[in-house]
């Protein structure tokens, strides 16, 4: 199977192509260091596995990339390669469109075990059962975030995102008075407690994207 490895670090990139190029059915085809170019080499190479590294600066991160990619090719199957231990992320990863969610820190036969798997078309998720991704992606959904309006949809992460009253506005192309409006609002449907509360909101509804 042809697979590609996303990561910013060369060592690890490296690391990663000698084990892999070491089995007997398994061959490294191409690598990338940020997302953009993950895109572009992933579509001029016949990639089966892509193994995908969140945090690549600069541009866009790796769930950005898996989701553009997923979208694009969809028969690519990419695997989440991360040193975060984190329940929020590997939702992310579902969101994306992952196949499978390994951590940097698993030995290398699980790698390899998750690699084949996903090629044969199943998901690995590392410590997950099906039941429990299920849960998982079962829990993503709000009934109060229902509740919003659809330009408050559209407000609501660039709160989170930091973006100041004047900014929401000029983005928007709306008045400040009305962005005012529609943060009070968010904040009463969602029944927070402030406005600080809305990040955190934010990140474990994936309505940003983590960098």
């Amino acid at each position: 199977m042809k697979l590609f490895i996303a990561d910013d670090h060369a060592m690890i990139r490296n690391a990663l192509a000698l084990m892999i190029n070491a089995q007997p059915d398994m061959e490294v085809v191409g690598d990338a260091a940020d997302g953009n170019e993950v895109f572009v080499k992933a579509e001029q190479l016949p990639v089966d596995v892509l193994l995908m590294d969140i945090s690549m600066p600069p541009g866009e991160n790796g769930l950005q990339t898996t989701r553009r990619l997923k979208e694009a090719h969809p028969e690519i199957k990419i695997i989440v390669l991360t040193m975060h231990d984190d329940e929020t992320y590997v939702r992310e990863a579902l969101a994306a469109g992952a196949d499978g969610f390994i951590l940097k820190s698993a030995n290398e036969e699980t790698l390899l075990t998750g690699i084949r798997q996903v090629q044969r078309g199943e998901r690995f998720f590392d410590g997950y059962e099906e039941a429990q991704l299920h849960q998982l992606v079962a829990s993503e959904v709000d009934p109060l975030y229902e509740s919003l309006s659809k330009r408050e949809k559209e407000i609501l992460p660039l709160i989170a995102l930091g973006y100041n009253n004047k900014k929401i506005a000029e983005k928007l192309f709306i008045s400040v008075k009305t962005v005012e409006v529609h943060k009070a609002n968010i904040r009463k449907k969602l029944k927070l407690a402030n406005y600080a509360d809305l990040l955190p909101y934010s990140l474990k509804h994936h309505l940003v994207d983590f960098k």
